[in-house]
Order: structure tokens, then sequence, then C-alpha cells
């Protein structure tokens, strides 16, 4: 057993612990103060690789909202090429009255002949617009579209809509023909 003296008086060894109780109550305050500011600079820091990371997100969302923009775009255009494609595989191994009547334009129609436009309808009747430079070339053309063995009997009205010339001599014409 120890056996301790204690020399000194009450009031002083009352007055040191209520020091050492005083620096404990000091030392929880800095401990919880070093704490706060510790989880506040931490929280900070973060926020900071929050906002970068948000950011840097952003970036790719937006990026990636351009690629699908553009891709609509390239949508759109393949399908309207995926639809004309289907029209003109209807067209090409069929021979309908337009087929027939538009290779027969291309095989009656001169050289000497400027085709401005050509508009074939569904029955096969052609609607022509053309510069020609002299009217031997129009004569020749008039009279290839009503011959029966040049037209391979496919014409059956030939009608000048309206014929004009320029100043500079070109004949403006404009033709309806047909079908049978």
């Amino acid at each position: 057993m120890k056996i301790s003296i204690n020399l000194l008086p009450p009031e002083l060894i009352t007055k040191e612990l209520k020091k050492a109780n005083f620096y404990k109550i000091q030392l929880a305050g800095i401990v919880i103060i070093l704490t706060m500011v510790f989880l506040a600079s931490l929280s900070v820091a973060l926020r900071i690789l929050q906002s970068r990371s948000i950011l840097s997100i952003q970036a790719r969302v937006t990026e990636a909202r351009q690629k699908v923009s553009d891709l609509k775009d390239t949508q759109a255009a393949i399908m309207i090429l995926k639809s004309r494609l289907a029209v003109v595989d209807k067209y090409w191994g069929e021979s309908t009255n337009q087929t027939l009547m538009y290779k027969l334009m291309g095989k009656i129609i001169p050289e000497d002949i400027t085709v401005n436009t050509i508009t074939i309808d569904q029955k096969g009747d052609v609607s022509l617009t053309a510069l020609v430079s002299d009217t031997l070339s129009l004569d020749n053309f008039i009279e290839k579209l009503t011959d029966k063995d040049s037209n391979e009997g496919r014409v059956s009205q030939v009608s000048i809509e309206n014929l004009n010339r320029s100043r500079d001599g070109l004949y403006r014409v404009g033709i309806i023909i047909k079908s049978k």
C-alpha cells in the first residue's frame, strides 16, 4: 500500500482541479473547432471537385446532344434517300407508261434541242419546255412525235402550247404530248 501525503492546502487543490477541468474543456473546444475547420475545408474541396466533375459531365452531355442532333439530320437524309430508292426500285423493274414515255422522249429529242423541263404524269402525258436554235430542228422533232413508227405508237396527240422567239434568236417552245 502506498501512503500519500498531501501537503497542499485544499483551496489550491480545488483551484488546480478547476484549472485542469477548464483546460480539458478548452482542449475539447479546440479539438471541436479544428474538426469543424477540417470538415469545412473538406466540404469546400469536395464542392470544387464536384463543380469540376459537373462541368465535365455537362460538356459531355452537350457533345452527346450535338452528336444526336447531327445523327437526326443524317437519319432524316437517309430516310429521304431510302424513300427515293424505294420509288426508283418500284419503277426500275416495271415498265410503266411513265418510264416508256421517258425512254421514248430520250430517243426522239434531237441533241440540238435543249430541254428545260420535262414532266410526265402517271398516265404518261408529257409536258415539255425547250429551247431550239432553228425551226428545222423543231420541225424534225414534231415530225418524229407524230410519226407512228418513230413514236412507237405511244403518242395520240401533240399540241404546241406556246412558241416564242427571243432576242437572241432562240425559240422557246412548250409542247404537250398525250400518250395512248
